[in-house]
């Protein structure tokens, strides 16, 4: 049986997977799921994910759901040992590190500014929000004193579950020219085999957001 993704192609989180697919070659089934029609609420979804979230892995029987779990877990049971998750401790331990900052700031600062819009509460991106988005700019900026990736001097997961959200938040109006290494490793992500298919999916998420908005960036 196939691995299956249940996912929602527009999602920061699922386009983090999808990279990863691109660049490991993983032969995964994709079955895009209708969020506005309550996909992921159904009795047969809610018994593989509880939490009812998206993206979530099907890896014939086992569940899991998380996309930096999932992107862990791809690498260690179909590449265990590849450059982009490699076992040595202390690489390991600095992708962790980016990956548990993405999630609990950069990540969570993205969902701040575009939840209220996605759910209708708000057609204006405040400045307070603003404020707050341009301050997790700066922490990354930071990350990227020392090496041209964010977790070392090669490309890795952290840095495939940190592109999408730079993605989708380019295409909705961000300026990056602030932030020069940020700026030059978005650069160097055009090297990602998935890089074009994130752009695509990206912008059409910004074409979609833009619409909702009376004031942005």
């Amino acid at each position: 049986m196939p691995i299956i993704l249940y996912n929602f192609p527009m999602g920061a989180p699922t386009r983090a997977i999808l990279l990863l697919i691109k660049e490991l070659d993983l032969d995964v089934q994709l079955k895009e799921v209708d969020l506005m029609g309550g996909g992921t609420r159904t009795e047969e979804f809610i018994r593989m994910n509880p939490q009812h979230t998206v993206p979530t892995l099907d890896d014939n029987g086992f569940y899991l759901w998380e996309s930096r779990a999932i992107l862990a877990y791809l690498v260690e049971t179909y590449k265990p040992g590849h450059d982009l998750f490699p076992t040595i401790p202390r690489i390991r331990a600095c992708i962790n590190r980016v990956l548990h900052h993405d999630l609990s700031d950069l990540y969570a600062n993205t969902s701040l500014l575009l939840a209220p819009i996605w759910m209708g509460k708000t057609t204006v991106v405040s400045d307070e929000v603003k404020a707050s988005f341009q301050e997790a700019l700066e922490t990354l900026e930071k990350f990227l004193i020392r090496n041209e990736w964010f977790a070392g001097e090669t490309l890795t997961i952290a840095d495939l579950s940190i592109l999408p959200s730079i993605s989708s938040m380019v295409h909705i109006g961000v300026d990056l020219t602030k932030f020069p290494r940020l700026a030059a490793w978005y650069e160097n992500c055009k090297s990602l085999k998935g890089y074009e298919e994130d752009q695509q999916l990206a912008a059409q998420g910004g074409v979609y957001f833009k619409s909702l908005l009376t004031q942005g960036f």
